[in-house]
């Protein structure tokens, strides 16, 4: 079936697919309110290995009647079919990466056409934008709530509040990247944040309460619900100055520490703990039986990022380090 007019959708649950080629599209799931109000829009498995999103937001289908709703909530538990079923981060049917081509293109691979599809039917049509993401199968997270820094007062307090809505994280405001679900958002003037959770290809109990919670929250924050606030005080921040060129690639978490040859992955440093830079980061036995590589820390502060997965290939990132 073709998808429906958001607008024109009666009060009430529906769910519909969103199809774009064929078998190319994702599951919807939109609750609307009796009374209008502002769209929250919600999604998981923008890559396909990151399950904490799919998880929340499937049961949210599943059980979910709210009461008094104002407005709309829309939910689509995973955004990148493709990759989830094959349990990638990046397409394996064209190789790329959903959260590096939007705007995407309605002409090109399939997943230039899902960033075109869910930008232009769902993002454009959001009055508040979150993206549900974790470190995926490989890799490891101290769990954060990301948004980007822009020098629009108004539009930086909406998106520290909706990071606030959940509990037990710490925050990174980053620079504008290109190509990102929530760089789709920002440059509509979206109030946006993306969620990272610990990942290692699970779903860990603490991520679940952070989404229950902070999704109770987000919906008095947005003005959908009311109720009493539940405002979590970050473990601690980091905020950049606004930089849309960002010629640091500061939140591009691929780029940093990377592996300086295949191997397997024998040592590296514990998630969260302070390092500085020139520190032993990781260390890397190659295939070949030459000497075991060192990989030295590119930056000081906390590890934030790290590779549980011990088989690498040269190039892959080892990690990453933020000053918090």
């Amino acid at each position: 079936m073709s998808t429906p007019s958001l607008s024109e959708l009666e009060p009430g649950f529906h769910q519909f697919r969103h199809a774009i080629d064929g078998e190319l599209g994702f599951e919807v799931f939109v609750w609307r309110g009796e009374t209008a109000g502002k769209t929250l829009l919600l999604n998981g498995a923008t890559h396909g290995d990151e399950y904490e999103g799919p998880t929340f937001l499937s049961e949210l289908a599943r059980d979910w009647q709210p009461n008094k709703l104002s407005g709309t909530v829309i939910a689509i538990p995973v955004l990148h079919e493709a990759a989830f079923f094959a349990g990638l981060r990046e397409s394996p049917v064209d190789g790329k990466n959903l959260a590096r081509v939007f705007p995407g293109d309605p002409n090109g691979t399939p997943t230039e056409k899902i960033a075109f599809a869910f930008e232009n039917h769902f993002i454009a049509h959001a009055d508040f934008y979150a993206d549900f993401h974790s470190a995926g199968a490989s890799y490891e997270i101290l769990p954060w709530a990301g948004y980007i820094t822009t020098p629009d007062a108004d539009l930086m307090a909406i998106q520290r509040k909706m990071a606030r809505c959940f509990p037990d994280v710490w925050h990174w405001g980053t620079p504008y990247l290109p190509g990102r679900t929530i760089s789709a958002a920002f440059e509509r003037n979206i109030p946006a944040i993306y969620l990272e959770f610990f990942g290692a290809g699970s779903v860990a109990n603490a991520d679940h309460r952070r989404l229950r919670i902070g999704f109770q929250n987000l919906l008095r924050v947005c003005g959908l619900e009311e109720g009493p606030l539940d405002s979590n005080d970050p473990l601690a921040i980091r905020e950049s100055a606004p930089d849309t060129n960002n010629e640091h690639q500061e939140g591009h978490l691929q780029l940093e520490n990377p592996a300086p040859c295949n191997g397997i992955l024998t040592r590296i440093v514990r998630l969260g703990a302070r390092i500085r830079s020139g520190d032993t980061f990781a260390v890397l036995q190659p295939l070949d039986g030459s000497e075991p590589q060192t990989v030295i820390a590119q930056s000081s502060g906390r590890v934030v990022f790290r590779r549980r997965q011990r088989s690498v290939s040269q190039g892959e990132t080892l990690g990453s380090i933020a000053e918090i």
